[in-house]
């Protein structure tokens, strides 16, 4: 290969990563579109407002799916993790909306999520599972406390049964410590309020013997 064509092989090559590029300037804004919008149903959920955050769910899913329609056109991209953090915060606001609603886990099927991000989204979820179990308690509601940190354990517990190496599932294992702090936090902050709950519950009634005792 002589010089004139060197320069139109790399030239060729140019081109290629030039287009890339392009589509990777079209992806990022909506990426970050897409994470502020889940960001903000995970806030409008924590507030009870469980139709505004659906809406802002379906408009990050629907954000995200154009993002996949421009990673379409760069197939270098498409071996790459660009929209990953897209995926997962939406995996995580939807998950936080449907458990305080529902009951229920959202399948990464609803969403059009990869199984990977949709995994470590999961693992996020815990981190929004301990901020409802604190509000619950902070309101009293040790029961809706309990009921959720039971969700923290069982996504753990599920998760923790994905023993691979971060080459398969990026991230899992670290984000999986990081739910096991905050369930151990948790479990520890529930027990507390519990015996408090109970040692509140005992005094009023040692009142009431007492009170009674005096008529």
């Amino acid at each position: 290969m002589d010089k004139s064509e060197l320069r139109a092989t790399l030239e060729t090559i140019r081109r290629e990563i030039e287009t890339d590029d392009k589509v990777r300037e079209k992806i990022l804004p909506l990426v970050r579109q897409a994470v502020r919008l889940s960001s903000d149903a995970v806030k409008e959920t924590h507030r009870g407002n469980y139709d505004a955050a659906w809406d802002l769910v379906r408009k990050a899913q629907q954000i995200v799916s154009d993002a996949e329609e421009q990673l379409a056109e760069s197939a270098f991209l498409q071996r790459s993790r660009i929209v990953d953090v897209a995926y997962q915060e939406l995996v995580e606001a939807a998950n936080i909306l449907s458990i305080l609603k529902d009951g229920r886990y959202t399948r990464p099927d609803e969403l059009g999520v990869p199984s990977r991000p949709y995994l470590t989204g999961l693992a996020d979820t815990v981190g929004e599972l301990r901020r409802a179990v604190l509000d619950s308690i902070r309101r009293g509601e040790l029961d809706s406390a309990e009921r959720l940190l039971q969700y923290m354990e069982e996504i753990l517990d599920e998760l923790n049964t994905f023993d691979f190496p971060s080459a398969l599932v990026p991230d899992l294992r670290r984000k999986c410590d990081v739910a096991r702090s905050l369930v151990e936090r948790s479990r520890g902050e529930l027990t507390l309020a519990l015996y408090q709950d109970r040692l509140i519950n005992e005094l009023r009634l040692f009142e009431k013997r007492i009170e009674e005792m005096k008529q």
